[in-house]
């Protein structure tokens, strides 16, 4: 398997994940944010949960990988949760186009 994702595979994830953010924070919404004991709200409460830790857990494996095509350490990810604006330098630089230690390069 390869451990480097291109620019377009990472807007691609990005755009993906966005959805599936937004339904698990619908679902969060309609959950009541645990206002009432409701078995239904708990229900939608609980898949909201687990659909923003699934968003989030994707956002982080395609952002390690993406930097990984940067010849970066998935350390990096770090900066990229701690200032927001990375994921626009994520987008633009260009992946390295040769042999680095994370693999081959992307085919297009």
């Amino acid at each position: 398997m390869n451990t480097r994702l291109g620019r377009l595979g990472y807007i691609i994830r990005l755009g993906v994940l966005a959805v599936l953010y937004g339904v698990g924070m619908l679902f969060w919404v309609l959950g009541g944010k645990g206002e009432s004991l409701n078995p239904v709200a708990l229900l939608f409460l609980f898949l909201g949960s687990g659909i923003l830790l699934l968003a989030f857990a994707s956002w982080w494996v395609a952002s390690v990988r993406r930097l990984h095509d940067m010849d970066l350490s998935g350390w990096w990810f770090l900066a990229v949760l701690f200032f927001p604006l990375a994921v626009l330098v994520l987008c633009v630089w260009p992946g390295v186009r040769a042999y680095n230690r994370f693999g081959p390069p992307i085919e297009y």
